[in-house]
C-alpha cells in the first residue's frame, strides 16, 4: 500500500507551477510596455480546486507552447498574498486590485493593457471544454495583440 502512495507524490500535479506569481505590476506594466505586449492575470486562491484544474488543464500546456512565446506576459494574481505593487508604484491590498479587475471571485483571466487598463473582457470560472477555453483565451489575446498594435497573433 505504501508503494502507491509514494508513486503519486511523484505525478505532475505535485510538481511546483512554472507560472510566476505577480508580486510588482509596475515592473510587468514596463516590461508589457517595451514589448507591446497584454498581460495575461491568472487570478488564484489558496485551496481553490478549480483554479489548480485550469491550471493544469489550460495554462501549464500553455506556458509549454512556444506559440505564445512573445506574444504576452502570463502571471498568477494569487489572492493570498496581502498585498501588490500597483501600476502606479504603490503598494495596495491585493483584494482591493482584484475588486477593480472584477475579480474577486477564483478562477479569473484577465487582460491587461500595460498601463493596467483592461484591454479584453474577463474570463469567469471554467469550462468543461479545455479546447473551447483556450479558443476564448486565443481570442481575447489576439484582440488585445491588434489594440497594441503589436502584429504577432496566436495562430494554432
Amino acid at each position: 500500500m505504501v508503494a502507491p502512495l509514494l508513486a503519486f507524490t511523484g505525478c505532475e500535479a505535485a510538481k511546483a507551477s512554472d507560472l510566476q506569481t505577480v508580486t510588482d505590476l509596475q515592473s510587468l506594466g514596463q516590461q508589457a510596455h517595451s514589448d507591446r505586449l497584454p498581460i495575461m492575470l491568472f487570478v488564484t486562491a489558496p485551496n481553490c480546486r478549480y483554479c489548480h484544474q485550469l491550471e493544469r488543464d489550460v495554462i501549464q500546456p500553455m506556458l509549454k507552447n512556444k506559440e505564445y512565446t512573445h506574444k504576452l506576459l502570463l502571471r498568477r494574481l494569487d489572492l493570498g498574498q496581502d498585498t501588490i505593487i500597483d501600476f502606479d508604484g504603490n503598494t495596495k491590498d491585493i483584494m482591493v486590485t482584484a475588486k477593480r479587475y472584477k475579480a474577486q471571485l477564483t478562477p479569473t483571466i484577465v487582460f491587461l493593457a500595460p498601463n493596467g487598463a483592461v484591454i479584453e473582457e474577463n474570463i469567469l470560472g471554467v469550462v468543461a471544454d479545455t479546447d473551447q477555453y483556450g479558443g476564448m483565451i486565443d481570442a481575447r489575446l489576439n484582440s488585445a495583440l491588434i489594440k497594441l498594435g503589436n502584429h504577432a497573433r496566436i495562430t494554432h
